[in-house]
Formats: C-alpha cells, sequence, structure tokens
C-alpha cells in the first residue's frame, strides 16, 4: 500500500529527499516497482521483424552498418 502524499513547505534538504524517495519506493510493491523500472519503445529496424537468419557473422556486421540507424550506436 502505498503511503499517504505529505507536502512539506520549504525545501527539504539532500539527506531528507532521499529519505522520502527510499519510503516512497519501499511503499509500491515488487511489481510495480519491475513495472516502473522498465520503459518499452520501439527500436527501428531491429523491432520490424521478430527474428533475422544471417549466414555469417560478416553479413550481421554489413546488415547493422548499412541498415540500422547510426544513433543506435551499432556500427564501428
Amino acid at each position: 500500500m502505498m503511503q499517504k502524499l505529505m507536502y512539506r513547505i520549504g525545501k527539504a534538504n539532500e539527506e531528507k529527499n532521499f529519505r522520502l524517495d527510499f519510503l516512497d519506493g519501499m511503499s509500491r510493491t515488487v511489481e510495480d516497482r519491475i513495472n516502473l523500472g522498465f520503459v518499452p519503445f520501439h527500436i527501428p529496424v531491429i523491432n520490424d521483424k521478430p527474428y533475422r537468419i544471417f549466414e555469417r557473422m560478416q553479413d550481421y556486421r554489413n546488415w547493422l552498418e548499412n541498415e540500422v540507424p547510426r544513433y543506435l550506436g551499432y556500427y564501428k
């Protein structure tokens, strides 16, 4: 069960913020914490097909170099 929302006037110090964040996290169930820990997103080209088969590792590397956007980090 989650704790009640607390309002404080003024600025809390770093230790107090840490304690409040910790108590907030511990008030959640393990399932809730796991679900909040993952951010699903679509990776273009890589997620377009469920799987790919390559004859050689070099074929796979060439495919990455030529087809996958560079901002994903799959390049030499």
